[in-house]
């Protein structure tokens, strides 16, 4: 594809993930970004800071999709690009400069595209990249697309990390609320009854 129809990629990308949330909106995002900046694959990792690993939430390699992938951090241009947090553009002998890459010799790589996904503290979630099995010459409109949807990425991530701090937070009320000795009963704001803790129903006598 043309990366001079900058207009043609964006809309190609957008169309292909506005209408999805979670895993699908990953997965449309690697499947149109490898699309349309003409690379071998894409991939959007998670950080695991503890293990200091990358789980590969969506990956779109060769034609082909995978989820949950693992691997370490060590030795990869990914490891750069949590360091350096920015864009990090390998145009070409990405095996020569990282030859303990196990994974991208196996694929054949030979470029590299690569952004880390971050939180508003500055704190990294992930990152997004792009291989190719030949070079891929610096394009400014290329990086400028790729920070572009690197944006989209790091905001479906934190609502997802929000909608999980959101049901734990929920989880923990409810069991503290379900395990209390006394009665609760919660009712909305025309006073019907909307829940009710096990303590409170054997108060008035109902299993």
């Amino acid at each position: 594809m043309d990366l001079h129809d900058e207009n043609l990629i964006i809309r190609r990308i957008l169309e292909g993930t506005a209408t999805q949330t979670g895993d699908r909106f990953f997965d449309a995002l690697v499947v149109n970004l490898a699309a349309a900046l003409d690379t071998y694959g894409a991939w959007v990792t998670e950080y695991l800071p503890q293990t200091n690993q990358l789980r590969a939430i969506a990956l779109w390699m060769g034609g082909k999709m995978t989820h949950d992938f693992t691997y370490d951090v060590a030795g990869t241009a990914c490891e750069t690009v949590l360091t350096a947090k920015n864009l990090i553009h390998l145009p070409d002998n990405i095996i020569t400069l990282y030859p303990d890459d196990d994974h991208a010799r196996d694929l054949g790589a030979v470029s590299y595209l690569g952004i880390p996904l971050m939180d508003e503290g500055g704190n990294i979630m992930g990152h997004l990249s792009v291989l190719d099995r030949q070079p891929m010459p610096e394009q400014a409109r290329q990086q400028a697309i790729f920070r572009i949807f690197a944006a989209r990425a790091t905001a479906e991530m934190q609502r997802l990390k929000a909608e999980q701090k959101v049901r734990a937070s929920e989880d923990k009320y409810r069991r503290i609320v379900e395990t209390a000795g006394e009665g609760f009963i919660l009712m909305d704001d025309n006073h019907r009854i909307v829940d009710v803790n096990e303590s409170f129903c054997r108060l008035l006598g109902f299993a």
